[in-house]
C-alpha cells in the first residue's frame, strides 16, 4: 500500500457501490475513497480477497480511513514478506513488514513459553507443558513441542504429527494458536504483520521522526556545520491522544452492523481486551427477539488498534469497551461508547484470568489500578465480591448473560489475635477547588478527571509566587500563585496531576490545600524518590533532576548552560526565592539555577549531599 492514486473521476454526487466498484476495476486498484474537496470526511470503498466490493468505512475522516485502509489491506491482501513483485502484499517496503519494538524491550524466552504453558492449562489443550522449545522471529517468539525423527530413516517423516499447534508470542504478551500445517515463515509474517499494524506509530509522528532522522542525518553529513546540536518533538496532547482513539469507534460499529441479521434495530457489543487475552460478545436485537453472534478475528485486530491508541490517554488503556447502537428505518443510527476503566468489577462473564491483566499491566504500565482489580490479579480476591476462581478462559464469542451470584458461604470465624494499637489515621484531604474533586492521601492524588498512585510518583514539584505589576498611572495589583504536580516520565506526555492555586491581592494567604499537598510529597513521596535516586546513581546510572541537571558518580552536567563539574568542585546548593543556587567552590556567584517548578528540583540540595557524603 504506497496510497498512490492510479485515477481520479470528479462527479456532482457521492458515487453508488457499483460506480467505485467499476472505477476500481478500470484502475486495477483494490480501493476507492470518495468525498469532498472542501471537506475532511471520505467514505472508503474495497474489494476483498475474492474480488469482491463493499463500503469498508462510511463518512469517516481521512485519518480513520487510512488507518482502516491499512486495517483491510492486512486482513484482505497481505501475505507476508515475499520478494518484491512475487506479490501484491509481500512487497518489502509495504508498512506491515516490520513491527516496532515494545518500550519494555524483547521478550525472554522462558516468559513467552510461560505463557504457552499458561494457556495451554487454561483452554484444557492436549498439549505437553514440558520441553517446549522457541524460536525466535522478528514480533516475538514461536514456541511448540519438538518433534523427534530418525535423521537417517527417510521415512521417518510418515511418524512425525501433521497440522500440530503452533503458538506465537508477541514481545507485549499476545499468544497466538496457529497450525504446523501453514509455512512457518508465513505464519511468522502474518503474525509480524498484525502486531505492526497495532502497534504502529501514528502518521504524523512517524512524519516528524522521520524529519528528525533526516535533519540530523544531514547534520552529521556536513560534520555539525549546520549547527543543529538536537531536534525536539513535542509529545501529543491530550485531546489529540483522545481524538485518534475516538475516530476508529465509528469504523469498528459500521464492521460489526454488517454481522447482523437482516431487519435488526439495536445492537450491544463488549469487548474486554488485555494483552494476551480477548472477550468479545455481541447481541443483535429485532424487535423483542435477540441473536448472539461471533466476533470475528478480523475485527478484534481493529480493536486491537483502537485500544493501543487509547493506551497513551492518561488513564491508559480502557479494560472494557462498550458499545450500543440503535437503529430505526428513516433515522440515523444512535451509537453509544463506554470505556470502563474498572471503577467497579467486571461481570463474570467479561473476567480474565489474573495472569492476563498482570500481562496488560506489564505492557502498558498504569498510574492507578482499581483496588479490586489489583487484589484480584495479586490472588487475594475482590473487595466487595465472592472470591472466585481464576477466572474464566479468555476466549472470543458470545456467552450467555450472567446468572445472578449466588450469595457467599459465611466466612469461618478468624483466629483470635492480640490487639494492638490502632495506627494513626493517614492525612487525607477531600475537597473541592473550582469545581473539580480534589482528594489527597499518603496512597493516591485525584483532581477532576486524573489521578495518580503515589507509589508510581517518579517526580514531584511545587513552587509559591508573588508577581507585582506596576503600571503607568495605575495602581500596583498583586496577584499569588501556587502551584504542585506530581507525575510519571516522560514529562510531556507522561500521566501527570496539576493543581493550580490563584489569589489576588497584596497580602493573600497561602491555601490550606496547597500546603497540605505539599506537606504530603515530603512525607509520603520525596523519601521514596529520593532514596531511588541515590541507589541509581551508586549503580552506575545518569539520571535528571531539574529538568536538565544530569547527575552521575563524577559529578554534574548540563547543557544550557553548558557546564560540567565534579563533585569535589561543588558547594552545598541553596534554596531563595523560589530557586535552587547550584555554587562551584571559590566562585561568589552561583553557576547554575534551578526553578523549583521543574521535575524533582527541590531534591537537589538532599541529593546533593548523600552522593558527596
Amino acid at each position: 500500500m504506497s496510497g498512490e492514486p492510479f485515477g481520479q473521476r470528479v462527479s456532482s454526487s457521492a458515487p453508488t457501490l457499483a460506480e467505485a466498484a467499476g472505477l476500481g476495476d478500470l484502475h486495477e486498484a483494490d480501493y476507492v475513497v470518495a468525498g469532498r474537496d472542501d471537506g475532511d470526511v471520505v467514505t472508503l470503498y474495497g474489494r476483498d480477497a475474492g474480488g469482491s466490493w463493499s463500503v469498508i468505512a462510511a463518512d469517516v475522516d481521512v485519518e480513520a480511513a487510512e488507518e482502516v485502509c491499512l486495517w483491510f489491506d492486512l486482513t484482505q491482501h497481505y501475505r507476508g514478506r515475499t520478494s518484491p513483485g512475487t506479490d501484491p502484499g509481500g512487497r518489502a517496503d509495504h508498512p506491515l513488514g516490520h513491527v516496532p519494538m515494545p518500550e519494555g524491550g524483547q521478550m525472554a524466552a522462558a516468559r513467552a513459553i510461560s505463557l504457552v504453558v499458561e494457556r495451554i492449562r487454561a483452554r484444557r489443550l492436549d498439549y505437553p507443558t514440558q520441553g517446549l522449545a522457541a524460536d525466535r522471529f522478528e514480533a516475538g517468539w514461536s514456541v511448540y513441542a519438538p518433534v523427534d525423527a530418525d535423521e537417517s530413516d527417510p521415512m521417518a517423516f510418515l511418524d512425525m504429527p501433521v497440522g500440530r499447534a503452533v503458538f506465537l508470542v508477541s514481545d507485549v504478551g499476545r499468544v497466538k494458536e496457529t497450525s504446523s500445517s501453514i509455512p512457518p515463515q508465513q505464519a511468522e509474517d502474518m503474525f509480524t504483520a498484525e502486531e505492526a499494524y497495532v502497534r504502529r506509530r501514528p502518521a504524523e509522528e512517524r512524519f516528524m521522526a522521520d524529519l528528525r532522522d533526516q535533519v540530523m542525518g544531514l547534520d552529521r553529513a556536513s560534520g555539525g556545520s549546520a549547527g543543529i546540536s538536537s531536534f525536539t518533538i513535542d509529545a501529543p496532547t491530550e485531546q489529540v491522544v483522545a481524538a485518534r482513539a475516538s475516530r476508529l469507534v465509528d469504523p469498528i460499529v459500521q464492521q460489526v452492523a454488517l454481522l447482523g441479521p437482516p431487519g435488526w434495530d439495536r445492537f450491544a457489543v463488549a469487548f474486554s481486551f488485555t494483552v494476551s487475552g480477548e472477550v468479545a460478545q455481541l447481541r443483535f436485537w429485532c424487535g423483542n427477539r435477540s441473536t448472539d453472534v461471533r466476533v470475528p478475528e478480523q475485527i478484534a485486530v481493529l480493536v486491537r488498534r483502537q485500544r493501543h491508541l487509547a493506551a497513551r490517554m492518561p488513564a491508559g488503556p480502557w479494560w472494557r469497551l462498550l458499545l450500543a447502537v440503535s437503529h430505526s428505518r428513516g433515522t440515523g443510527a444512535q451509537v453509544t461508547t463506554e470505556y470502563d476503566y474498572g471503577d467497579e468489577p467486571f461481570p463474570d462473564d467479561h473476567l480474565q484470568a489474573p495472569e492476563h491483566y498482570r500481562d496488560d499491566l506489564a505492557a502498558y504500565p498504569r498510574a492507578h489500578t482499581p483496588a479490586w482489580l489489583s487484589a484480584y490479579v495479586a490472588g487475594a480476591g475482590e473487595a466487595g465480591r465472592a472470591s472466585r476462581g481464576p477466572g474464566p478462559p479468555a476466549t472470543q464469542g458470545p456467552r450467555p448473560s450472567a446468572r445472578p451470584a449466588q450469595p457467599a458461604p459465611a466466612p469461618a470465624a478468624p483466629t483470635p489475635v492480640p490487639k494492638t494499637p490502632a495506627p494513626a489515621p493517614a492525612p487525607v484531604l477531600d475537597t473541592k477547588v473550582r469545581r473539580k474533586r480534589l482528594y489527597a492521601s499518603p496512597q493516591e492524588i485525584i483532581f477532576g478527571r486524573h489521578s495518580l498512585a503515589l507509589d508510581q510518583a517518579e517526580w514531584v514539584s511545587y513552587t509559591a509566587t508573588h508577581t507585582a505589576t506596576k503600571r503607568f498611572l495605575y495602581p500596583t495589583t498583586h496577584d499569588s500563585t501556587w502551584d504542585f504536580a506530581v507525575g510519571r516520565y516522560p514529562y510531556y506526555g507522561g500521566p501527570v496531576v496539576r493543581v493550580h492555586f490563584y489569589e489576588p491581592g497584596r497580602r493573600a494567604d497561602q491555601p490550606e490545600e496547597w500546603t497540605f499537598l505539599v506537606h504530603l510529597a515530603r512525607q509520603h513521596l520525596e523519601p521514596r524518590l529520593l532514596t531511588e535516586l541515590v541507589a541509581r546513581v551508586r549503580r552506575g546510572e545518569t539520571i535528571t533532576v531539574g529538568g536538565s541537571v544530569k547527575v552521575n558518580q563524577g559529578g554534574i552536567a548540563c547543557a544550557k548552560p553548558r557546564l560540567s563539574l565534579p563533585w569535589a568542585s561543588i558547594s552545598a546548593p541553596r534554596l531563595h526565592n523560589g530557586m535552587i543556587y547550584i555554587y562551584q567552590a571559590g566562585v561568589e556567584k552561583p553557576v547554575l539555577t534551578v526553578p523549583l517548578s521543574y521535575p524533582n528540583a527541590q531534591l537537589i540540595p538532599a541529593l546533593f549531599a548523600r552522593l558527596t557524603s
